[in-house]
């Protein structure tokens, strides 16, 4: 499935220690898809346009993990109010994929062992970062 879509960025979290992670799950195969990827059934998305943040160890207040990435200040609030209504205050790591929309109601796919699919935001080139 094609999700790119202009303006709409995807988010996903982890609450897991990212040392944890085996690197396997982030080892791209010749299709240059990784394991993350294949479990959401996403068959292509942009590198360019992916970024993570998180911490090595442990987790961390949400609001510290968004807010040094790319235009955050467009879309981080959203995230934040989504994954505390989740049940998560803290969170480990986040992936953003932007101009991508993912949707979870086609894949039937919210969640693996390690990430939880948050949503599709709007975002905007022109902000600054929340940090």
């Amino acid at each position: 499935m094609n999700f790119e879509k202009e303006g709409i960025v995807s988010a996903w979290y982890s609450t897991t220690d990212y040392s944890s992670i085996p690197d396997s799950y982030f080892e791209e195969d010749e299709q240059g898809l990784d394991r993350w990827a294949k479990n959401f059934d996403i068959s292509q998305y942009n590198p360019d346009n992916l970024e993570t943040n998180g911490c090595e160890k442990g987790v961390s207040s949400i609001r510290n993990i968004i807010a040094p990435c790319s235009w955050s200040s467009s879309y981080g609030d959203a995230i934040i109010k989504k994954i505390e209504k989740m049940g998560d205050k803290q969170i480990s790591w986040l992936i953003l994929v932007f101009d991508f929309e993912y949707r979870a109601k086609k894949t039937h796919l919210f969640e693996d062992e390690y990430v939880h699919f948050v949503g599709c935001f709007p975002y905007d080139m022109e902000a600054a970062n929340l940090a």
